[in-house]
């Protein structure tokens, strides 16, 4: 379907399928249901700006399970990448929570006060999966998380004495949430392993031989609509010397190229990685494949399509716009765009150049020769 065709539907439909939804009872079952809190496994607020200081916060009280209760055997290294990897992936998680958000097709004015409560409850933090979920529909908006759980080196995801297993707990929360809504989990759920980052892998020592960040994925239900709700869990599988490979593993997964596409899926072919991980995780050996979090969220690709073709229709107006009113500027941008074949300004987006990265040396040219070029078009 069409982008326009898309959005025309949604808001014409919007207005008339809250009226006929039930929205109170709704809300009255939803809140009946348990949910996480942003300290266990509440999912990330919505509006980035405004919880700014509350997610500072919770970054610095959940960062410190990162230095507590380390197994003895696991190298400084690995710790400290583990310590930093959770900050990173923690703000970058926000940050595309509320890009996905304010990318939204629908607007909010076709909604009714509670309606708009709801969505206040997502910006801030608070709301259920559930209401996330239908957020999601309402709003059109391409992927939204429900749930997330920090849990390095496997805190809070095994049964002990003094802590219940979290995990378990937010997966039956979320799925309860999912099937109010009339959404089905899948019996076997489709399961990615991929390689995300090379531990201590620098230029000059391009040795793979610490420890790889991995991601799992899991496809594990769908909405009625064709969202899909797919489970997302980091952790990081040691190579040292502690880890189950050997020596002759670690040559082999060195002889991998990954200057080339897709290194990633090679790496995990070439050593196994996906069925050895597997294995630690089942068998909760957390100090050689060392889980970060999981988080718990929804997609739909039809929505994403959606705004990848809304937003290149608004480029190609700016464009056509920034043309009409300085035709000579454009035309020496695009003509330095086509001309320069340098990918370090790839892209005239009508206001800006993207600059991206750079192609072999013998390709490039300076940004100060392009500024040259442009100067002297104007002169002309």
């Amino acid at each position: 379907m069409r982008e326009k065709e898309f959005v025309q539907k949604e808001s014409s439909e919007m207005r008339k399928s809250t009226e006929l939804f039930d929205f109170s009872a709704f809300l009255n079952k939803a809140n009946q249901l348990p949910h996480g809190e942003p300290i266990t496994y509440g999912a990330t607020p919505l509006d980035r700006v405004t919880t700014l200081n509350q997610q500072l916060s919770l970054a610095v009280d959940l960062q410190e399970l990162t230095y507590r209760d380390i197994p003895d055997d696991v190298p400084m290294e690995i710790i400290d990448y583990v310590h930093t990897t959770f900050a990173t992936r923690f703000h970058s998680r926000a940050e595309a929570n509320e890009e996905n958000y304010m990318t939204a097709l629908n607007s909010e004015s076709v909604f009714s006060l509670e309606v708009l409560e709801m969505f206040r409850r997502g910006e801030l933090g608070q709301a259920t999966p559930s209401e996330l979920l239908l957020t999601r529909e309402l709003r059109g908006i391409r992927s939204v998380e429900l749930a997330c759980l920090t849990h390095p080196y496997g805190k809070r995801i095994t049964d002990t004495p003094y802590e219940k297993n979290m995990l378990t707990e937010m997966r039956e929360v979320v799925q309860e949430h999912v099937e109010l809504l009339g959404g089905v989990y899948y019996d076997e759920p489709e399961t990615r392993y991929r390689v995300k980052e090379i531990v201590g892998y620098e230029k000059g020592e391009e040795k793979l031989d610490k420890a790889v960040l991995m991601t799992r994925k899991r496809t594990i239900g769908e909405m009625p609509d064709g969202t899909i709700i797919r489970e997302r869990s980091s952790f990081v599988l040691r190579l040292d010397d502690g880890s189950p490979f050997t020596k002759e593993d670690i040559e082999f997964l060195n002889s991998i190229d990954i200057s080339e596409d897709g290194w990633q899926d090679a790496l995990v072919k070439a050593g196994k990685l996906d069925e050895v991980a597997k294995v630690l995780l089942l068998n909760d050996e957390f100090s050689l494949a060392i889980p970060i979090s999981t988080t718990i969220y929804a997609y739909n690709s039809e929505t994403a399509e959606a705004i990848e073709a809304r937003d290149a229709r608004l480029l190609a107006e700016r464009k056509a716009a920034f043309a009409k009113e300085h035709p000579i500027l454009a035309a020496a941008m695009n003509n330095v765009t086509d001309n320069a074949r340098l990918h370090r300004v790839a892209e005239f987006r009508g206001d800006i150049f993207y600059v991206g990265p750079t192609t072999p040396s013998n390709e490039k040219v300076k940004l100060e020769q392009t500024a040259e070029e442009i100067n002297a078009s104007l002169d002309s």
